[in-house]
């Protein structure tokens, strides 16, 4: 059997079965769910870390959400990355089970789950330098915590990103978090305050 280390209630880590892990993840969405809608003060500060980073790995090409409600903010960078000529820039839309890319501009559509989308064609992208992806938790071993549909997952499985970077708030970014064998993990986490290669 299929055995992942998780977060027990007491915060001690214990050895779970694969099937253990479902419920885990459940606790940790409600909990950090809640703390999200309380509210984080930290503004752009996610873009402007960003903005320093793309810039110091030389990306030439970038994926990276449009994020929404109380996502850690990207607007800031999808504006930086939209005026710097030497950017292509993609930005994700959901496309049944899986997501497609297209170039970003100001040409958006709300979807039903609440966030805005790009118009225009859709890009066959596999291979990007940096890909930028939205969470709700993070680990200091690179898992990440989704929502729970498995969009990034099966992105992240599909193209070649140089560096994966994660976006959480401060207190999202924990020691360890549960996680299954298909999910993938990155190799970047920016939180409101700093980036960490982990």
């Amino acid at each position: 059997m299929n055995e992942r280390k998780c977060e027990g209630h007491d915060g001690k880590i214990s050895r779970m079965s694969a099937e253990a892990v479902i419920p885990q993840k459940q606790s940790f969405r409600k909990r950090i769910n809640a703390s999200r809608e309380v509210g984080h003060a930290c503004g752009h500060s996610h873009s402007q870390l960003l903005i320093d980073y793309v810039w110091e790995q030389r990306a030439k090409s970038v994926a990276c959400y449009i994020s929404f409600g109380d996502e850690p903010s990207t607007n800031i960078f999808l504006r930086h990355c939209q005026y710097e000529e030497r950017i292509d820039l993609y930005v994700p839309r959901v496309q049944g089970e899986d997501l497609e890319w297209v170039l970003f501009s100001e040409d958006q559509a709300r979807h039903p789950l609440g966030m805005n989308e790009p118009n225009g064609e859709a890009v066959p992208l596999t291979e990007v330098d940096l890909m930028v992806i939205p969470a709700l938790a993070a680990d200091r071993q690179g898992h990440r915590l989704g929502r729970g549909r498995g969009f990034y997952d099966r992105a992240l499985k599909q193209i070649f990103a140089k560096k994966v970077i994660v976006l959480v708030h401060d207190d999202e970014f924990l020691d360890e978090i549960p996680f299954e064998a298909h999910d993938v993990s990155v190799q970047v986490v920016c939180t409101c305050s700093e980036i960490v290669t982990v």
